[in-house]
């Protein structure tokens, strides 16, 4: 199981999504909705906890890349919940970027390389498996 490369990666990921919940993606200064005047602006950070949507996708993001883990033993379900996870993953960010859209200032925080990160390790994961995919299927075809 850990000596799986694509175990490492899928471990990173979900350390890293854990992270999001509390590192910053976006801060910036929101205008408070109904405030006229012009000069009173909040200050904002977005990350994982910053509305229920966020919430869930990024727990259910780590939750996924760790439980892909340990389904080793089978590799078309442990492939396809990387990508489920990768396209909540991508899910998460256009979400993310949706919110900084409401911003009037603001700039993108260390969260924000994190959630680039998590893409990465997925990737990477999902490579690897399939490359494990392939060897075992060209020894069974040797046999």
């Amino acid at each position: 199981m850990i000596q799986r490369i694509q175990s490492l990666w899928l471990l990173l990921a979900s350390i890293c999504a854990f992270a999001g919940l509390k590192i910053a993606f976006y801060t910036g200064n929101l205008m408070p909705e109904g405030n006229e005047s012009p000069g009173v602006m909040l200050y904002q950070e977005i990350n994982g906890m910053y509305s229920i949507v966020c919430n869930v996708l990024t727990i259910m993001i780590a939750v996924m890349a760790f439980v892909s883990i340990f389904l080793y033993s089978n590799r078309k379900l442990q492939i396809k919940f990387c990508i489920a996870t990768l396209f909540l993953e991508i899910t998460l960010i256009i979400y993310y970027w949706f919110i900084t859209k409401l911003f009037k200032e603001g700039t993108y925080s260390l969260g924000s390389l994190l959630q680039l990160l998590v893409l990465v390790f997925l990737l990477l994961s999902v490579k690897g498996i399939a490359k494990d995919k392939r060897i075992v299927a060209e020894s069974d075809r040797l046999r």
